[in-house]
């Protein structure tokens, strides 16, 4: 399948990158086409501004044609969407986030029906979702918090893809204080998970 891998983490020699390295070299494996989106190498502005705002308002398709017209493009070509990233504070990095907050447009991410009435989804043909992320916090903590991350994707996107959809979470808990042997195994991990995906 098309699979739109997004990738947000400033530091090419952080754990995250040797994740992301692992995601691609696991799905090469699979046989599958891959787009690498780096959001921090391509320098994405995370920002809303108030002239984008107005426009998914007032006119969603003028925002969804002009400079995030690549962006948009990108996710209505994929047929899966894996993203990558640490956890920080809980939750997404501020660029993930924005780039959400900017491109998972009306029409693009979902429909909003005239005259009212709950959002459609526009991504019922995405057929694996798959995150995978490190977090300094136990799986526990991370638990009585409420793992804001794992909410926004797991059910902020994962509400409109394809109900046969292949979902994927992997996290490397406790990053700062695992050992050298623990994130390898991870890392091996991840490369074997997105090879047998299908």
């Amino acid at each position: 399948m098309r699979v739109l891998v997004v990738f947000a983490h400033p530091h090419r020699a952080s754990f995250s990158h040797a994740s992301l390295e692992r995601v691609l070299a696991g799905l090469a494996r699979g046989g599958h086409e891959v787009d690498l989106l780096d959001l921090y190498a391509e320098g994405f502005d995370p920002v809303l501004h108030e002239s984008e705002w107005l426009d998914y308002m007032n006119d969603p398709g003028k925002t969804r044609s002009g400079a995030l017209a690549d962006h948009v493009a990108r996710i209505e070509r994929a047929e899966g969407l894996v993203f990558v990233f640490p956890t920080w504070f809980f939750g997404l990095p501020a660029i993930l986030k924005g780039w959400f907050d900017r491109v998972w447009l009306p029409g693009v991410a979902f429909e909003l029906p005239e005259g009212g009435g709950l959002a459609r989804s526009c991504l019922r043909r995405i057929r694996l979702l798959g995150v995978v992320t490190s977090t300094a916090m136990p799986w526990l903590v991370l638990q009585l918090m409420g793992y804001p991350g794992q909410r926004t994707i797991k059910r902020g996107v994962g509400v409109g893809v394809s109900p046969r959809c292949t979902r994927v979470w992997m996290a490397q808990h406790r990053i700062e204080t695992s050992t050298q042997a623990q994130r390898v195994a991870f890392l091996a991990r991840v490369e074997r998970r997105f090879a047998k995906i299908r």
